[in-house]
């Protein structure tokens, strides 16, 4: 970096300049930039991107205790794991009686048990869990993972490359915006159940379960960041096409002859994959197959919402 003040022709080409003849400490770490070279940056795009080799390693039948991440951080220039800049996607894969740790280094994690039952204990707090399950652990404290009779495979996704970004730390648990929390599988189909027995509100996007819970009641968010929805979409119809500004990572639960169109590119649902759908992208979601489609989306909404910069529009 230069202290330079020799004539340039264009903003552009002028480097990051350094103070001349700093004299302390704080004032050698200032740099200056000119919005050229600040805010006219080419930075990697999110892709348009499906992890259904990491869903087929976690569900295969030979596959050993194991953590599989869905990691594009070369993709994305990124320092730390990442699905998206702000998420981090995994399987959790658990042979029968078998335990793993996980190091939960964020605000929290988001679970889904796609396969088996088992139990997971942090500190105090111990959760019995089976297929269908969604659970919330708080970061700040690893959790211990233990598979029943014929193993396990959970969906995990958490916010450690946001917190990384800022170079946060989880808050201790005893102080962490949320708690455990467990929505247990047949409570989770009654509430789809209850859904569908009253009429679809006029504008709403779809028919979905949206998570949340005593602390965050007020926000509509599983996270402060983070949002977590159980999507659906019967045979023979589609989500209307819209885009918003956070990006959104998704299961598919069941998808059998469904597909999204993003930006205008088919994109075939796989069974157990992780996809991510863009920020600002332009998407639709189609069932031609002969069952109810279940999907579930987790977004870093909440920090658009906190914003006031959903960016919620249909196209």
């Amino acid at each position: 970096m230069e202290t330079s003040t020799r004539p340039f022709t264009r903003m552009g080409e002028m480097p990051p300049q350094k103070q001349r003849d700093a004299a302390t400490d704080a004032q050698r770490r200032a740099v200056y930039f000119n919005p050229a070279t600040a805010f006219m940056r080419n930075l990697s795009r999110v892709p348009d991107a499906t992890f259904a080799d990491e869903a087929n390693r976690a569900l295969g039948a030979d596959a050993p205790t194991s953590i599989i991440y869905c990691d594009i951080a070369d993709v994305l220039d990124a320092d730390t794991r990442c699905t998206t800049p702000h998420l981090l996607a995994r399987y959790i894969a658990i042979r029968a009686h078998e335990r793993i740790t996980t190091a939960l280094v964020a605000s929290g994690v988001v679970h889904y048990v796609i396969r088996g039952a088992g139990s997971v204990r942090q500190g105090d707090v111990s959760i019995a869990w089976q297929a269908g399950d969604v659970f919330i652990l708080p970061g700040g404290e690893d959790a211990v993972f233990e598979a029943r009779d014929g193993g396990a495979v959970l969906w995990a996704v958490g916010n450690e490359p946001l917190l990384a970004f800022e170079g946060w730390q989880p808050a201790p648990r005893d102080r962490a915006p949320i708690a455990a929390i467990h929505y247990p599988a047949a409570e989770i189909a009654r509430q789809i159940d209850l859904m569908y027995s009253v009429e679809k509100e006029e504008g709403t996007a779809a028919r979905a379960i949206i998570f949340s819970s005593d602390e965050q009641i007020d926000g509509r968010n599983i996270l402060p960041s983070l949002s977590l929805a159980y999507n659906t979409l019967e045979p023979g119809t589609m989500q209307r096409a819209h885009r918003h500004n956070s990006v959104a990572v998704t299961l598919t639960i069941e998808g059998e002859g469904c597909y999204s169109i993003v930006d205008d590119l088919r994109k075939a649902w796989a069974p157990w994959a992780t996809t991510i759908t863009p920020p600002c992208a332009a998407h639709s979601h189609h069932n031609d197959g002969p069952r109810r489609a279940l999907f579930l989306i987790v977004q870093d909404g909440g920090l658009y919402t906190n914003a006031r910069a959903t960016g919620f529009e249909f196209v």
